[in-house]
């Protein structure tokens, strides 16, 4: 357990520094930079794949596509969402918006518990509920004050909880799933670079950030494989608990490393959302106690 805690901090500590990359890149674009990073971190996926020994999962993957072609649509309409999603993590820091961004990670954890009890009928237990109701109350704050709602934060809030739906409903979890994203965002990046890219412009960004562009993939490959792993090795209300390092980070990494601050006005909001999550946090670490505690007693 101890091995799976420090692989899943240290995979919340990688995606913290992907967090500051873009600035690391700059003046290259965002989308720029975002192709530079699956098309150098789809090869290190797929070698991680055949260390992983996972490959048969991916065969599958195929099969099912070759029966039902439809499926083709829907996972396509799923890199789409996470393509959103991983834009918006390169957008968000170098444009002074990691914090709002940030929020929305914090917001996450939330918006799926609300999204588990509409539509798949899940109870909230007390604490859910108090959670809710705090967070509730912060976003309200937060429009009542500012007369906005950070459309960022919007929609990490409300976009990963969908892509997480979608890929349920097409049943592509796990690694599978990751390499489908990857692959139909990688065929993209290609087409760009193909269409939009002259030889003279990647040997420019190459011989700039030699090491930097190459590092992004191996970095992103490696924060995966260490997520892979911990989830496979941790019981999943701990997995989910330390899924609350990964928010903090990026707020310190807003904060310390991008200069940016929260005005007065937010203070309210943001603290009630963050109490929010503490209730969360503090409904997993009981649930994990009582567990040990259990298996203690057998």
């Amino acid at each position: 357990m101890i091995k799976g805690v420090a692989l899943s901090i240290l995979a919340s500590c990688l995606f913290g520094l992907l967090y500051y990359y873009p600035v690391l890149l700059q003046p290259l674009s965002v989308v720029d930079i975002f192709c530079w990073r699956l098309l150098t971190s789809f090869p290190a996926i797929i070698v991680l794949i055949l260390i992983e020994k996972q490959w048969s999962s991916i065969s599958a993957l195929f099969i099912r596509i070759k029966d039902k072609p439809f499926l083709l649509v829907g996972l396509l309409f799923s890199s789409f969402l996470l393509t959103i999603q991983m834009l918006i993590f390169i957008w968000a820091p170098i444009n002074g918006h990691g914090l709002s961004a940030s929020l929305g990670y914090f917001l996450l954890p939330l918006s799926m518990v609300v999204f588990g009890q509409i539509f798949y009928k899940e109870r909230l237990s007390i604490f859910q509920k108090i959670a809710v109701l705090l967070a509730s109350i912060g976003v309200i704050s937060e429009v009542y004050i500012t007369g906005a709602f950070s459309w960022e934060t919007a929609v990490i809030a409300l976009g990963y909880p969908i892509y997480f739906m979608t890929r349920r409903k097409l049943q592509i979890e796990g690694i599978a799933g990751t390499f489908s994203d990857f692959f139909f965002i990688f065929i993209g990046c290609l087409i760009y670079f193909l269409l939009h890219y002259p030889c003279n412009k990647i040997i420019s960004d190459l011989s700039h950030f030699h090491i930097f562009i190459p590092m992004l993939g191996i970095i992103t490959a490696i924060a995966f494989a260490m997520y892979f792993v911990a989830r496979r090795l941790l019981p999943l209300g701990l997995f989910g608990l330390l899924g609350y390092v990964e928010p903090v980070l990026l707020t310190v990494v807003s904060v310390l490393f991008l200069h940016e601050s929260i005005s007065t006005e937010h203070i309210l909001p943001y603290g009630l959302i963050w109490l929010s999550v503490c209730v969360l946090a503090l409904e997993g670490t009981i649930y994990i106690l009582r567990t040990v505690k259990r298996k203690r007693l057998k």
